[in-house]
């Protein structure tokens, strides 16, 4: 039965910038358990800088490698010098966020667990900023969507916290199932889930086409 599975070949130096923030998101959920609490912010912290610095690292070099544009792992992914440059400005500003938020006072009870969302969240805009097609981009936005709502409600004494995180979700709800319905009406009409092929089976006068590209904008725009 094993054998009988097609699996497509994975281009995992593509991928690691990605992984290398979802590999210090795993450490860190351990060093919130495993660390005493008198030294865990700065471990996490040191922990996250290290992830994010890795994958910029990582993604300097991707640029340099992938002068030519393709696609990997069946075609849900782009590796490309743009897909590249994007994730050493996530990289770079996962890196200087975790500097700002060092400084900052605010109780230390989920300090690694706030470090290790930033990284989830990171790796998660490295994942979307490759896709390739409609069903990578929307797991990828939803990805670091919803690292981005715990951390927005994170501080549960605050109700100012609270109160953004759940605003946050219900706006983040409303521009995914747009997202995702524009997404099926999209399919429905081209029977393709990759851009490139999407642009060349779309009828430009075809009004489930035009509706389905609209609803994947607007759902865009929700969560910008």
């Amino acid at each position: 039965m094993i054998a009988a599975i097609a699996r497509p070949h994975v281009d995992w130096f593509a991928l690691s910038p990605a992984l290398a923030m979802i590999g210090a998101s795993a450490v860190l959920l351990l060093v919130a358990v495993l660390v005493p609490r008198r030294v865990r912010k700065p471990v996490a912290a040191g922990g996250a800088l290290v992830g994010f610095v890795t994958a910029f690292v990582l993604a300097v070099v991707l640029a340099a490698k992938s002068p030519d544009g393709t696609t990997e792992v069946a075609d849900s992914i782009f590796r490309d010098r743009w897909s590249a440059v994007a994730m050493v400005l996530i990289a770079g500003c996962g890196a200087v966020a975790v500097f700002l938020s060092y400084g900052e006072q605010w109780r230390e009870d989920h300090v690694a667990e706030y470090y290790a969302l930033l990284a989830a969240a990171g790796a998660g805009m490295a994942f979307f900023v490759e896709a390739a097609n409609l069903m990578t981009l929307f797991l990828g936005l939803e990805w670091f969507s919803i690292s981005l709502y715990i951390l927005c409600a994170i501080d549960i004494d605050l109700v100012g916290s609270l109160e953004a995180g759940l605003k946050y979700l219900v706006v983040g709800a409303v521009g995914s199932a747009t997202l995702l319905f524009g997404s099926a009406l999209v399919y429905g009409a081209t029977g393709e889930l990759a851009f490139d092929k999407i642009g060349q089976a779309g009828h430009p006068h075809d009004s489930l086409f035009v509706l389905g590209l609209a609803m994947v904008i607007a759902g865009l725009a929700f969560k910008a």
